[in-house]
């Protein structure tokens, strides 16, 4: 009887566990399920607030872009503020503070100057703060409004206050610093990500009606940037985005004389470097344009034609900044990225850039060819394009083709074998010299053997 008592608890018990164990496993499965459902839940609540946040409205007229890091890895220095931080890419950069003592300097100066207070100059940034923000990507994103503002402001005045120095001189003795560092700052400030648009610049100086009345800003800004000038084109009736922009212009014809890219056409590309194409009877020859797409071919005479390029310190920067201008900001008008892929194709070794400083197509003042052919072989890595100069296409299919007339070729053949070295030269000269002795010999051994009838 008690062993039956016995097996009934104990069955009792039994059942209560299994009760137990299932309502904890069903508690689980409740709690797993609550969980995925506040996770699904969280989810779909940030993708919401993702999709409601409105989107930055970015122009394409007047973008500023930072460099992607596929780019400025090829070559940092070149992207990169040395001196000052302009606008806000490179504003929090500790290694540019030193000259924002200076910024503060030259905007109390503009001030009493103009005779204006900051509450105007406030105003006047706030009446185009829509339209400065969007004229900046990425970078003014993260940056509080106010901020932003400020730093638009404070280096705008200093921009103006810099240039109407420089053209009209300044005996400022605490000006010697920035004196002695005006050859770096100039390139800081065609810097891509340095930029602050030249809409900015010009309603501030308009402020000052002593400065306004004598002169334009745009006329002051072609002084400044003199030196860069290459086809001394004169400011009536230019417009410019920012100083990178004037930069791309010095090197272009008027906008009226630029070709028409063909989107999408064939590229068609040069097999033969600037040395292989001279064995093959091409003749290099100096343009006295100073446009960099004035370049010609006269399939007749063989005559290459292109305008002279200048490397020395700081040219590196100025065409990368320019050609990241065109590939980012300019859809498909990347006239200057054309002239580099065309040089690009021309130069593969030192012997490629000897022979275009020889011509005078290229001075190299960069110290040695090998620099120079590396500046040259690196500046279209990571670009890419989309078309290209229908007047390049043109030139490269005529110089391929040049090139493999049979004559040419075999011309080419025979200076590269035997007459591409000194060395060579002189072997093959030796080896002519010994085989016509050696001809010589044998008609002389010829005749002492024939008797002469």
């Amino acid at each position: 009887m008690a062993e039956a008592v016995s097996i009934e608890i104990q069955q009792e018990l039994n059942a209560s566990r299994e009760i137990e164990t299932e309502n904890t496993e069903s508690q689980k499965e409740a709690n797993i399920s609550n969980e995925n459902k506040s996770q699904y839940e969280r989810l779909v609540s940030a993708l919401g607030k993702m999709i409601r946040r409105p989107e930055p409205s970015f122009s394409f007229e007047y973008r500023i872009k930072r460099i992607p890091d596929h780019l400025r890895k090829v070559n940092e220095r070149a992207y990169t503020p040395m001196i000052i931080s302009i606008g806000p890419s490179h504003h929090f950069d500790k290694k540019l503070q030193l000259m924002e003592m200076f910024k503060v300097r030259y905007l109390k100066s503009f001030i009493a100057r103009a005779n204006i207070n900051l509450e105007n100059l406030v105003s006047t940034i706030r009446e185009t703060e829509e339209r400065i923000y969007c004229c900046y990507a990425e970078a003014s994103l993260d940056m509080d409004r106010d901020v932003f503002l400020e730093v638009i402001l404070v280096d705008a005045i200093f921009i103006i206050e810099l240039i109407v120095r420089s053209v009209f001189g300044c005996s400022e003795s605490n000006n010697l610093l920035i004196a002695d560092q005006m050859i770096p700052i100039v390139y800081d400030l065609v810097l891509l990500e340095n930029q602050l648009p030249f809409f900015v610049l010009e309603k501030l100086f308009n402020l000052n009606p002593k400065l306004s009345n004598i002169s334009s800003l745009i006329d002051l800004t072609f002084k400044f940037f003199e030196p860069f000038n290459v086809r001394e084109i004169p400011p009536k009736n230019v417009k410019i985005e920012h100083f990178t922009d004037l930069i791309r212009i010095f090197q272009l014809p008027q906008p009226q004389n630029l070709p028409k890219r063909r989107t999408g056409s064939e590229i068609v590309t040069l097999m033969y470097s600037a040395t292989q194409l001279h064995e093959a009877g091409v003749k290099f020859q100096v343009n006295s344009s100073k446009c960099l797409l004035d370049i010609t071919f006269n399939f007749k005479n063989g005559v290459l034609k292109m305008p002279c390029l200048e490397l020395y310190d700081g040219t590196e920067a100025l065409i990368r900044n320019v050609m990241a201008f065109e590939q980012y900001c300019f859809g498909q008008k990347i006239y200057i990225m054309d002239y580099y892929y065309f040089l690009d194709c021309l130069v593969n070794t030192t012997r490629d850039i000897d022979l275009l400083c020889d011509n005078g197509i290229i001075r190299n003042y960069l110290g040695d060819n090998e620099t120079a052919t590396s500046l040259v072989n690196k500046l279209n890595i990571h670009v890419s394009l989309s078309g290209i100069n229908p007047n390049h296409n043109c030139i490269f299919k005529e110089l391929n083709d040049f090139y493999k007339k049979p004559w040419h070729k075999w011309k080419a053949t025979l200076r590269h074998q035997y007459f591409s070295t000194p060395w060579r030269i002189a072997s093959t000269i030796a080896a002519i010299i010994l085989l016509m002795f050696t001809f010589i010999q044998t008609v002389c051994s010829i005749i002492q053997i024939v008797p002469i009838v």
